[in-house]
């Protein structure tokens, strides 16, 4: 059917009333679930007066006063301004899409009444009736301004990162005005409301989050595709199974709580296959009358370890000032108490009183040695090509250790250090590469620990180098492998997922191993792991050597 931009003549007010009311009671579902959505949606006519808004739309002007019934301007509801958009140099979203004939996507910089001024992302696209008549367009406004906040920030403190800021932005549910389209008999509305559900199913999928019906008995009564992608077809389970493979109910059901209070809620949990969720629950009452929630799921993991990564950037580099300062502060006594035990020393003609000053001396430079490599370890670089040079990894390896050798010898682990001394160079830098070793090292101090809390012979950690071919490139390989408690074989692919843990809560971020496989790969390099429930654990690292007439990695 051929469409037009021509608005459609009305029918009379009896029977288009009456039908207004049959839909309504047909889609209430629907339209409360448009109505509870966060970001507003309005749906603007022909004559660029607002004839839907929902609730967020309503009060997204803090000047103007929705009143019912009345049908503002569009620019006087979203600007508080007397002035269309194209009037003052904005592009107008109803004349784009009457000239393109397609949906658009533009964005506004709003100045606040407090002076501030905030930036609006709008998606506009055509609305129909069911003869094809051009009746307006609907618009969802996203406040997109902390985005391009953090988006600037992202840019400016990490360049290598800059492919995975550029976020998808998503489709919520756009509304649709099919309570007043013309309506002639009960057929033709079963009809309407038949290709609106069709075209309710399509725009879920078209948002790339994935979506679940669930009812007050834990049941999932729908799923779109990208759920059945992620879980499959789980029509008919529970959720608390689906979710959490669980066999009862989450002690805290944020669903119920939803159904309970008619109220949204939202809860960032991590799902069984280990990334994190944004999880949002919205109650509505369906046409049988039964309460059930509309959960959508929103994949936020990469958004959690760009946070993550953001907050550890400047936490090392407060670390890195401290330990500065503290090493400053230590150096010098360090110094004198080595230099004056030298003078000692020298002077001295007492066996026993020459033994002691040469323990303290020893003391002395040891104690200087781990504040030097604290302080390498806190300075972190940009991880740029510019921080990277030509870096023995054995050396770096023995940095890393020498940081915990202390809670090795604690804790009873005896470790080994084993391969050929004269290995290839690599290109990287080093702070990173010690983060990497450091990550490793500390997860092995944990597996061992578990499994035997005392000291023990096995209470073993071995570190291996040596040289691999794969692929006709020349590689430094480095295993680390621990006699601890070993990994599960069913979360063994899962343990590299940012936030994916096995300790005890508060005792691990789930982000080390994700961090260390990021810095491996930006290397050109792989980290793999094999395990052993109750046995080992290996961590192979492989890291291109460094070619130094080509100067580059090989």
């Amino acid at each position: 059917m051929e469409k037009t931009d021509k608005p459609c003549a009305a029918y009379g007010a009896g029977e288009m009333l009456e039908n207004i009311k049959d839909l309504k009671g047909r889609y209430q579902f629907l339209h409360s679930l448009v109505d509870e959505v966060s970001d507003p949606i309005v749906v603007i006519g022909t004559d660029f007066k607002v004839k839907f808004a929902n609730k967020a739309a309503r009060a997204f002007s803090a000047e103007f006063v929705w009143h019912d019934g009345a049908e503002p301007y569009c620019h006087n509801l979203i600007y508080n301004s007397k002035c269309q958009c194209s009037t003052l140099g904005r592009p107008c979203p109803l004349i784009e899409v009457v000239e393109t004939n397609k949906s658009v996507v533009v964005e506004h910089d709003i100045e606040l009444s407090g002076g501030e001024s905030c930036s609006i992302e709008v998606h506009a696209s055509p609305l129909w009736d069911v003869n094809g008549c051009f009746l307006g367009i609907v618009e969802s406004l996203r406040d997109i301004t902390e985005r391009k906040a953090y988006a600037r920030i992202l840019e400016d403190g990490h360049n290598e990162l800059e492919r995975q800021v550029a976020n998808r932005t998503r489709d919520l549910l756009r509304s649709n005005d099919i309570l007043k389209n013309e309506i002639v008999g009960r057929q033709r509305i079963e009809k309407i409301l038949r290709s609106e559900r069709d075209k309710f199913q399509i725009m879920v999928e078209a948002m790339g989050q994935g979506v679940h019906i669930i009812n007050d008995k834990y049941i999932i009564e729908y799923q779109n595709e990208v759920l059945r992608h992620l879980f499959g077809d789980k029509i008919g389970h529970t959720c608390y199974d689906v979710y959490k493979n669980r066999t009862e109910p989450c002690e805290v059901c944020k669903m119920h709580k939803a159904i309970e209070t008619g109220m949204i809620q939202q809860n960032e949990e991590s799902l069984r296959d280990g990334r994190m969720y944004l999880q949002s629950y919205a109650p509505f009452k369906d046409i049988d009358g039964d309460k059930k929630c509309l959960i959508v799921l929103s994949d936020i993991t990469e958004q959690k370890a760009y946070q993550a990564e953001t907050m550890l950037t400047g936490q090392l580099a407060s670390i890195g000032e401290l330990a500065a300062g503290v090493a400053h502060e230590i150096n010098n006594p360090i110094n004198g108490i080595i230099n004056f035990s030298q003078i000692l020393l020298d002077d001295s003609t007492d066996a026993a009183s020459s033994e002691i000053m040469q323990r303290i001396i020893a003391e002395g430079e040891r104690v200087a040695t781990i504040v030097s490599n604290l302080l390498a370890f806190a300075r972190q670089g940009n991880g740029g090509e510019e921080s990277c040079h030509e870096v023995d990894v054995r050396q770096v390896m023995n940095d890393s250790i020498a940081l915990l050798h202390h809670q090795y010898k604690k804790d009873g682990i005896v470790f080994s250090v084993s391969g050929p001394v004269d290995l290839p160079t690599v290109w990287v830098n080093p702070q990173q590469l010690q983060q990497v070793f450091v990550n490793l090292l500390s997860n092995s101090r944990y597996a061992l620990n578990k499994k035997f809390p005392n000291r023990h012979p096995e209470k073993r950690l071995e570190v291996t180098f040596g040289e691999a071919e794969v692929g006709n490139r020349n590689f430094v390989r480095v295993r680390v492998t621990d006699f601890g408690c070993g990994i599960p074989a069913e979360i063994l692919d899962s343990v590299r997922n940012p936030f994916f843990s096995t300790k005890e809560p508060g005792e691990g971020t789930g982000l080390g191993l994700s961090i260390s496989d990021g810095i491996i790969k930006e290397l050109k390099g792989s980290l793999r792991i094999k395990s052993e429930l109750g046995s080992y654990t290996t961590v192979v690292i492989d890291i291109p050597r460094f070619d130094r007439g080509k100067g580059s990695a090989k």
